[in-house]
């Protein structure tokens, strides 16, 4: 089953007084259950791909759709339901905490509020979440105290208290150290197997690509495979001359 959808979507940035094509005319699916590698180089629009998919930023042109229905259409409400629970969610691994005091269970607890919750009640959903991470050692210390590994792991658990059908994590590269890199993106391959949810990583790093289902290559605007059959090959552009095609 088609989960999110883009058909022929183009976003631009503005660089100064110059407009940057970002994505151009790029039109690809990512399937119920898929585990997506995308790869691009600093820099490359890897980051607002995930935030056009996410829809957080809308489209310039064409059409992002997820379940079948176009982002652009929905309503506030719409769209904040999506983002709280069974929807899209985007794990930023550049996430700093923005109240030094405010607990950790307590910022992963919070989006479940929206749902009539109390935040008592919702942290006590929070804390097996938090363990499966490998953070409950930090559940009741301030945000402020985390380490980079640590902070990534924690925003992980606040995306997955949500239930994600699609998660999108955002260059989870800037990790310290490979073992470290290694443990996160089994964590995140076995949490995809577990919750049979759809799982885009976005990085200027191949390393995370080398367990995914299905691998592409983002750059000049354009999101391509290195196969047009789509099967999982080295990064970056180990293949034969005349085999990139556009992603569908």
């Amino acid at each position: 089953m088609t989960l999110l959808a883009f058909k022929g979507v183009s976003k631009s940035l503005q660089d100064g007084a110059r407009s940057v094509v970002v994505l151009d005319g790029v039109s690809l699916e990512v399937e119920d259950g898929d585990v997506v590698g995308i790869f691009g180089e600093r820099q490359s629009g890897k980051s607002t791909l995930l935030r056009v998919m996410a829809g957080i930023e809308p489209p310039d042109s064409g059409v992002v759709s997820f379940e079948g229905k176009d982002l652009a259409r929905l309503s506030t409400d719409e769209r904040a339901r999506m983002w709280n629970h069974r929807g899209i969610a985007l794990v930023r691994c550049d996430w700093r905490p923005v109240r030094s005091n405010e607990l950790v269970v307590e910022y992963v607890a919070t989006p479940l509020t929206a749902g009539g919750i109390t935040l008592a009640e919702a942290e006590t959903f929070a804390r097996p979440v938090l363990d499966r991470v490998g953070v409950l050692a930090w559940a009741d210390q301030g945000t402020d105290r985390l380490s980079l590994n640590e902070r990534i792991r924690v925003e992980l658990a606040r995306a997955l208290i949500r239930e994600p059908r699609l998660l999108l994590v955002d260059e989870p590269a800037i990790l310290a150290g490979a073992g470290a890199s290694r443990e996160l993106y089994g964590l995140l391959r076995s949490l995809a197997k577990e919750s049979k949810m759809a799982l885009v990583i976005a990085s200027e790093d191949t390393t995370p690509l080398a367990g995914v289902q299905r691998a592409m290559r983002i750059s000049d605007g354009r999101v391509i495979t290195t196969d047009s059959r789509r099967r999982v090959v080295p990064f970056p552009e180990r293949r034969r001359r005349g085999s990139d095609s556009r992603a569908s």
